[in-house]
């Protein structure tokens, strides 16, 4: 049976604050933790409702609460400035962004000093923010909060004054100037950007752009690779086009009033958004109630494979489920979309993982889903087995987007996952992923959440976009299949090995585990746009090394551009090298350190 955890019970960081009473909002096909408002609603009801939400859910950093708020087709500007706080998914029913309109966004930091490092697991999605003025539109977040498909009007900026640690932007149109003076990195990708970073500082160490087109009067030199002018601050990567990508699905109400599901279509070499103020885009409108199953509480793992089986999709309303078997898709052209951060659990017994791709399935979309270890599992998620998926030939790729992953933070008890995400199969591409061994919240300690690897990848031809992987036990990232490509790393070393000897690879001669590691035998890879950082804060005052932030064979084949390392142990610990004995880093030093290309040119 799916356990399902008590919606309205605070795992941690209670607030006093209510929640306010949505029932007149939620519907029978989407369950009681979906908010559907229409522009015929009160404006004063919604902005009350949902400005509540978040304020309920402000300092609800591991909360089992969830929410997903949808607005139909139609102009809410008179709501007026609409809050997203954490656990919550807020987005337009329309097929265009244009269809659904709002007065403007806000997302209040979460802790003391306008400080957005810990603003993360939400979202904003398919909307058009109107501006009769020039206020500001701020998107104040850090990981695992995805802005996709938005229009804005308004000046886009992620932060709120402190510092954040995020992010990912994705197939949306800004018509004013975007960036951040305090995000330590962020990641663009297929958007327009009228007036790019001109007037702003874009903020950071890795300010990444891929597949982005601006406007005819924008500054390019201020929106371009700049690297090599060895600023500390204000970094610059950009990537001309994207090779391949699948925007993620999403619920809208189709031309008959039912709920729809958009999937887009595939595009190659591509620059900007994905649809028009007329159009969609290309790509195919499923319906929801006849060609899914709906998932809410009560339905068990057993009925959910059995759908699976028969062909169906699967959508997941808000909550967070344990699965006492993993869910099996062997079906080509399956999608499993969820809503509000629905959260899949291995539960106790269930030591395998909650997803499990089989070998040689295709199109297969996997999207908007969190995955927890409250126990202890080999992986949380699998594409495809180790004995045969690099062997099975796959024509139509597989795309994961949107999938964050979770070891600790929520439980007293130990937790382990020894991988949380591992890609057996080939032609898979992963569309924003943060992997996150928790650095803080409850049952956090070396011996107490435990993991391994965040990442492993197996398969050949596997592409990723906006790789976020941090604190893991060994290396962060294991690359071990040919032809792989990784557009935008961001990590962070663990926080707490309290002796280097706990600490250390290659049969323990070598110090510390590589953030990027690509093993010894692959003969093709590409990785770009890289920040990788030592956070030796918690370790007991041990002095911990990293021998090398980045580990790649010595190939022409193998190609790193623009990576870097900066320090926030001092005054103790750090990497000693960037990459393969190259680039003296961070160990016991300040500043940035940083590579154009390796190989060298």
């Amino acid at each position: 049976m799916i356990a399902f955890i008590a919606f309205f019970a605070m795992v941690n960081n209670c607030v006093a604050t209510e929640l306010p009473d949505y029932s007149a909002y939620t519907t029978p096909e989407l369950g009681d933790r979906v908010l559907v408002f229409h522009d015929t609603d009160d404006p004063s009801e919604i902005n009350r409702i949902i400005n509540g939400i978040e304020l309920a859910m402000r300092k609800a950093e591991f909360s089992a609460n969830r929410f997903a708020i949808y607005l139909a087709p139609g102009n809410y500007e008179k709501a007026g400035e609409l809050h997203v706080g954490y656990y919550t998914s807020l987005a337009g029913l329309g097929e265009k962004p244009y269809d659904v309109i709002i007065e403007n966004i806000y997302v209040p930091a979460a802790i003391r000093t306008n400080n957005v490092l810990c603003n993360f697991w939400r979202s904003l999605e398919n909307l058009y923010v109107i501006s009769n003025s020039t206020d500001t539109m701020r998107w104040s977040v850090s990981q695992a909060a995805p802005i996709r498909r938005v229009v804005s009007d308004r000046y886009v900026l992620y932060d709120v004054g402190g510092y954040g640690s995020g992010g990912f932007t994705a197939d949306c149109r800004f018509m004013k100037s975007t960036g951040s003076r305090t995000q330590q990195q962020w990641y663009t990708r297929n958007s327009y950007l009228e007036n790019g970073s001109d007037g702003l500082n874009p903020g950071g160490w890795n300010y990444a752009l891929q597949g982005v087109e601006f406007g005819e009067n924008v500054n390019l030199e201020n929106n371009s690779d700049n690297w090599s002018k060895g600023n500390l601050w204000g970094n610059v990567s950009r990537v001309e086009t994207t090779p391949i990508v699948r925007e993620k699905p999403f619920l809208c109400l189709g031309k008959d009033g039912r709920f729809k599901v958009f999937r887009p279509d595939f595009r190659y070499d591509s620059k900007g958004v994905s649809y028009t103020k007329e159009s969609a885009g290309e790509g195919e409108m499923i319906d929801l109630l006849e060609e899914f199953l709906v998932v809410k509480p009560g339905v068990t793992t057993k009925e959910i494979n059995k759908a699976l089986a028969r062909g169906r999709h699967v959508f997941f309303t808000p909550g967070t489920y344990e699965l006492d078997e993993p869910l099996l898709v062997k079906k080509d052209n399956t999608i499993l979309l969820g809503t509000g951060l629905a959260t899949l659990v291995p539960a106790k017994g269930n030591d395998e993982a909650a997803v499990i791709l089989e070998d040689g399935v295709e199109n297969v979309t996997v999207s908007s889903l969190m995955f927890d270890a409250f126990y202890n599992s080999r992986t949380l998620m699998r594409v495809g087995s180790l004995e045969k998926g690099p062997n099975t030939k796959v024509s139509k790729p597989c795309v994961l987007s949107d999938l964050f992953f979770r070891v600790g933070g929520v439980k007293e008890e130990k937790t382990n996952a020894d991988v949380m995400l591992e890609i057996n199969s080939n032609n898979v591409i992963g569309d924003h992923f943060w992997i996150w061994r928790a650095d803080h919240g409850k049952g956090v300690g070396w011996h107490q959440n435990t993991c391994k690897n965040g990442l492993i990848v197996n398969g050949n031809d596997v592409t990723i976009y906006g790789l976020f992987n941090e604190h893991t036990q060994e290396y962060q990232t294991l690359w071990n299949g040919e032809n792989g490509r990784c557009y935008f790393y961001q990590s962070e070393t663990p926080y707490d090995p309290y002796n280097q000897s706990l600490y250390m690879s290659h049969n323990g001669t070598v110090k510390g585990y590589s953030a990027y590691k690509v093993s010894d035998s692959v003969k093709q890879h590409y990785a770009c746009m890289m920040g990788m950082y030592d956070v030796f804060v918690r370790t007991r005052g041990a002095d911990i090394a990293i021998e090398n932030a980045i580990e790649v064979p010595e190939t022409e084949g193998v190609r790193i551009h623009h990576a870097c390392n900066f320090g926030i142990s001092r005054p103790v610990g750090g990497f000693n090298y960037l990459i393969n004995g190259m680039v003296k880093s961070t160990h016991h030093k300040k500043g940035r350190y940083f590579i154009l290309d390796y190989p060298v040119k």
